[in-house]
Order: structure tokens, then C-alpha cells, then sequence
């Protein structure tokens, strides 16, 4: 795109949202003031008067492709249940806002999600226009007389997109419409909904746009996103074809622009670690004029070939395959899931393990996994004690591993350590599959499975060193909390790859290595951190780091009630621990050196501090309760 054309589009797009903007301003006072009928996806009919019976009418805006909006339907539900019986004061209809899906589609998807609650059909998006539905989902409340009363969100399950809480504090929509049906005002009469983008378009016939879909928007989605929005992948929706994207345009440039996707959450170091995902400025710029263009299609002849992936293993067929040892349900709603699964390897002798790939069962509901390795028998206890398979914790495997295989999240390509390098799998060891499950509004059944590939030719040994602070004591209310955790090598070692972990209450954390001669080197940097997304960090080209260095890593907490991650409404005080309402500070980073007698020596040492700090932080925070 030449500078004169850009011009063009960001002073079109400019327009376009102030226009946008004023529109939202102005609040529709009776939606339906006019009288319509609409059918339901069964085709039941579904007069809409001004004015109506019951003392509250609720409209949800849905549909079936949303994250946020696919995970209020079992709530939904349990409220049609409640509210739409013959006997209550309260009538609840959704209303499907995509109007590219037909009646037989959204019935396929009430079967599969098992909706009973009544569907609207609004076809050419006229239930969207009166409302002037921005969000997806949306929820509306109209009294008796067909005044609006309420919109927004359902509750505060969502402060934010991409940030979802382990449960909601406040229960937003039930509570105005009590107090409709009370005879009471609303308290809050209107709150901002957090979900997708409410999407209408009209798209542009003419192929000489100043962005088109074929020209500039395609090489972004094709290069970024089809990885996993495709079919059998863990995009929650396809990125494929021309209408793929246009229904979802404005959705597109919203989660781009605010960095949540592609899903890669540390500072851009221009190729420092393999597998970037991320858009540049004009790249997101591009996404955004689409949108301001009315999203033209272009000249067919600019479309680029669809992308090529590989069937089966991307490596090729793996030296070892183990899977979960039978299926763990998960349910359509609750809060997020991470549970543990115990696989015993049966190898006749230690392996190095170059890399491994992960296929998710169910992949809705799987976000992502990491690989421990325990040859102490201690999950298998853990796991004993509970009668579903595998055993949940929050944050760790609620053990101390003797290893790690590596980790898998959405869009991670597998990749081979360098030539001759592995990880040890010992002899009599359980892999620990640790799985993040997010409810997806459907009950589904996962049953994953690692392909492991080992090194044919081992020449050394990666193992973990890490970084660690049990210092934690945050005070109801802080905002900016700082805490420090550092190592100091005992040997010359070669850095692979690093995982930053912290909870909910985390913002960033920057990790440097202070060297011996006084220069330090910036190892990693998490700008938003985000427990949600937590991954391994492969360096493009491993470096060595000299005996003396001492690494640092400088973490941020946000304990206030800003803070939409933060699981305590009000805040409570934070101190370290395993729980979800507690804090971590930890970085791990994979390592080898050349001298493998002193591997060993340096594991040891590292267990001992870890052993050490636990013990005096948990007496510090046995004495506090005391006092």
C-alpha cells in the first residue's frame, strides 16, 4: 500500500468511527415501539408488541462462533427454565445476531449445544438496528410498557475480552430484572457488555478499493491466523475464505489491534525466538481499513494459494505415542479446569527427547498443556485420591518434577533442539500431562495424546535451572506490587528457552542477565502478562551465558479491583502458594552445558534453594497468621 492510498483509508476509517461513536451515544427508548413478528429457528411465531404482559422482556444477542457468547448458553438455559414458564412475570428470547447463518444451521447448532430456549431469527439484522447492538453477547431488558431498562453485559464473568474470572461476583441481568419485576429501578441501567463485535456489512463490489480482501487481507490471515482457524483445529471458527473473514472483520482488527491475538504475549525482539507470532503496526493497520472500506473483496487474480499443512504428525511419525489413559469429561460451563493425567513410560532405558507434538482430543475445550516428568511415584498418589481420572490443581502439578518434556498452546509448530541435544526421560518415569480446559458452553469429552521423538544420537544433556520468590504479601488495593527473583550459575551454561509463570494477579515481567564483566543482556520480556497463555519461549539461536551470571527476573501484580483477572471481589491479601487465589513468581529456563559431571552438581543445588526458600516462606506465613 503506497503512503497517498494509506492516507486515504486512515482518514475514511477515522470518519467511520466517529460516526460510530455518535451513534452509540444515542440510547433507543423503545426498541420495539413498532410492532413485529419474527419466527424462531423451529419456525414458531414470535409477536413482539410495545407493550406486553409480562412485567420483563429479556433479549440475549448470540451466536453460535463467539467464545464468550458460545459460554453463556448453558447459563441461558438454566434461565429459560426459570424465567420462560407459563406462571412467570418474565419472558426470555436470543436473538441469533449473525445473519449469515440459516434457520437449519442454528437449529443443528441448538441440537449440538442442547439449547431449548427460543432462537429468534432476525435475518436482515432488523432486532439489531433497534436495539443497536454493539456486542455479542448483549443483553436487553424491556418493562411493560416496552421501555429499555437495562443493557449490557449477563455478569461479570468477563471484565474484559480474552480475561475471564474463575466465577462471577456480580450477577448483572438477573438482578435488573428482579428488580423490574420488583416494581424497582435498575441500578445500573446500563453496563458495557464484553464480547465479539456486533457484526453488519454491506461489502463493496467495487475491485478497485483502496484495501481489498484478495490484495491485502488474505497473505495477513493466511500467514498469522488459518494455522488454527481452520477445520479440526483450535480456532473456535474458520479464517479461510473471503466470507470467513468479512462476517468477522471488525472482531479481526479489535483482537489484533489489542495484541491478544495471534496469541503470543512477549515483546516483539525482531526473530528472537522461533515461532513469533505476531502482526507488525502496518500489518494491523491494513486489518483496520478493511473494515473502514466496507471489507471490498478485490480481483481474484491477487488471491494468494491457501497455505499448505501437513496430515498426521507435522514431524513425521513419532518414536514413541502416549495418550491420557481414558477420556475426562468436561462440562459445558464452570470455571477453567487444569487437570493432571498420569502416564507411566515403558522404555527399557534413559531417552533424550529432541522434541514433542501434541494433539489435543477435543481441542474446543483443550487451551493449552505442559509435559512434567515425576520418577518419585508423587502424582500417582496424587492422582489415587480422586476418582475421575487424572487429579485438578491451579498453576503448578502440585509436586516438585524431576523434568520436563516441553509444553504445547495454540499455533506452536514442534521443533527439534539442536543437533545432538535432549531432555532426559529416565528410565521408570510418568509423563504428567497438564491440561488447561476451558468450558466451551458444551460438554465434551477429551482423550490428548504426545508424540514423542527422541535423539538419535545424544551428544548432551537440557535440563531446567530457574528463578524463584515465595516473598509475596500483597496488600488489598495495590495496584503496582514489585518483587525480584534471582540465580546466579555455578557453571558455564548455553540458554535454549525460557517459561515465565505467574497467576492472576501478574502484569509483566522482565528477565536480564547480569554478566560478570558488568554488561547485561535482556532475556525475555512480557509486556501483559496473561495466565491464560502460558508457553515456552525457544530461542532462535541458543547462547552461552559464562559461570558468575546472575539472572533476574522483575515481576508486576495488580491486586486492585482494576484489575479483571483478579479472582477476589473485594480484593483480599495475596501470598504465595498453589491455589488460584495465590501468587507465584517463577522462570524456568532450558539449559545445557559441556560439562556433563557437573549437570548433576547444578540440579542439586537448585532443588536445595527451591527446598529452603519453600520451608522459611511457609513458617513466615504460618508466624503471620499468628500475629
Amino acid at each position: 500500500m503506497n503512503t497517498d492510498r494509506f492516507a486515504v483509508v486512515s482518514l475514511v476509517f477515522l470518519l467511520l468511527s466517529l460516526t460510530s461513536l455518535k451513534a452509540a451515544e444515542t440510547k433507543p427508548q423503545q426498541p420495539l415501539g413498532e410492532n413485529i413478528s419474527l419466527l424462531d429457528s423451529t419456525g414458531q411465531i414470535h409477536p413482539l408488541a410495545a407493550a406486553a404482559a409480562k412485567k420483563a422482556r429479556v433479549f440475549v444477542f448470540v451466536t453460535g462462533e463467539c467464545p464468550i457468547s458460545r459460554g453463556y448458553f448453558p447459563l441461558l438455559g438454566r434461565l429459560d427454565k426459570q424465567w420462560n414458564t407459563p406462571d412467570s412475570e418474565v419472558s426470555l428470547r436470543a436473538v441469533w445476531a449473525d445473519v449469515t447463518d440459516t434457520p437449519a444451521e442454528i437449529r443443528e447448532f441448538a441440537k449440538e449445544f442442547s439449547i431449548d430456549l427460543p432462537i429468534l431469527v432476525d435475518r436482515d439484522g432488523q432486532l439489531g438496528q433497534r436495539f443497536q447492538t454493539k456486542f455479542v453477547p448483549e443483553a436487553f431488558v424491556l418493562d411493560a410498557d416496552g421501555d429499555l431498562v437495562y443493557r449490557g453485559r449477563i455478569d461479570d464473568m468477563y471484565r474484559e475480552i480474552g480475561r475471564k474470572r474463575p466465577e462471577a461476583s456480580e450477577h448483572t441481568l438477573a438482578d435488573a430484572v428482579a428488580a423490574v419485576v420488583a416494581g424497582q429501578p435498575v441500578k445500573q441501567a446500563v453496563t458495557e457488555a464484553v464480547g465479539c463485535y456486533y457484526e453488519s456489512y454491506a461489502p463493496l463490489e467495487d475491485e478497485a478499493a483502496e484495501v481489498t480482501y484478495t490484495r491485502d487481507v488474505a497473505p495477513i490471515l493466511y500467514a498469522n491466523c488459518v494455522t488454527c482457524h481452520r477445520d479440526g483445529e483450535v480456532g473456535p471458527f474458520p479464517l479461510v475464505t473471503y466470507e470467513d473473514a468479512a462476517k468477522r472483520a471488525r472482531q479481526i482488527a479489535r483482537v489484533c489491534e489489542s495484541r491478544l491475538m495471534p496469541p503470543w504475549k512477549v515483546a516483539e525482539r525482531h526473530g528472537e525466538f522461533e515461532g513469533q507470532r505476531t502482526l507488525t503496526d502496518k500489518q494491523i493497520a491494513v486489518l483496520k481499513a478493511w473494515v473502514a472500506t466496507d471489507r471490498a473483496k478485490g480481483d481474484l487474480a491477487d488471491m494468494p494459494e491457501q497455505p499448505k499443512f501437513p496430515e498426521g504428525w507435522y514431524l513425521g511419525e513419532p518414536d514413541l505415542i502416549v495418550e491420557m489413559p481414558a477420556e475426562f469429561e468436561v462440562p459445558a460451563d464452570g470455571r477453567d479446569l487444569y487437570q493432571n493425567f498420569v502416564i507411566p513410560i515403558d522404555i527399557p532405558e534413559d531417552k533424550y527427547v529432541a522434541t514433542v507434538e501434541f494433539k489435543p482430543g477435543a481441542p474446543s475445550v483443550v487451551h493449552h498443556s505442559l509435559l512434567y516428568l515425576d520418577k518419585n511415584g508423587a502424582a500417582r498418589k496424587l492422582d489415587e485420591r480422586t476418582p475421575e481420572p487424572g487429579y485438578g490443581t491451579f498453576g503448578g502439578p502440585g509436586f516438585l518434577p524431576t523434568g520436563s518434556i516441553g509444553g504445547w498452546s495454540p499455533g506452536k509448530t514442534p521443533r527439534k533442539l539442536p543437533e545432538g541435544l535432549g531432555r532426559l526421560l529416565g528410565k521408570g518415569s510418568d509423563l504428567v500431562m497438564q491440561i488447561h480446559y476451558h468450558p466451551s458452553g458444551k460438554a465434551e469429552k477429551d482423550r490428548s495424546k504426545v508424540g514423542i521423538y527422541f535423539v538419535d544420537k545424544p551428544k548432551q544433556e537440557a535440563f531446567a535451572l530457574w528463578t524463584s520468590s515465595f516473598m509475596h504479601d500483597i496488600k488489598p488495593g495495590e495496584s503496582d506490587y514489585r518483587l525480584k527473583a534471582s540465580y546466579t550459575l555455578t557453571e558455564d551454561v548455553t540458554m535454549l528457552s525460557m517459561i515465565p509463570h505467574m497467576h492472576l494477579l501478574g502484569q509483566t515481567m522482565n528477565v536480564v542477565a547480569q554478566l560478570p564483566d558488568g554488561t547485561t543482556r535482556d532475556l525475555i520480556h512480557v509486556p501483559q502478562w496473561d495466565f491464560n497463555w502460558q508457553d515456552e519461549y525457544v530461542f532462535a539461536e541458543p547462547f552461552q551465558l559464562p559461570k558468575g551470571t546472575r539472572i533476574v527476573s522483575t515481576a508486576t501484580y495488580d491486586n486492585s479491583a482494576e484489575n479483571p483477572s483478579n479472582p477476589s471481589s473485594p480484593p483480599q491479601r495475596v501470598t504465595w502458594g498453589e491455589e488460584t487465589n495465590d501468587e507465584m513468581l517463577y522462570c524456568f529456563f532450558l539449559v545445557t552445558t559441556e560439562k556433563e559431571e557437573s549437570i548433576q552438581p547444578m540440579v542439586i543445588d537448585r532443588l536445595t534453594r527451591e527446598g529452603i526458600d519453600r520451608a522459611a516462606a511457609r513458617l513466615r506465613l504460618k508466624l503471620s497468621v499468628r500475629k
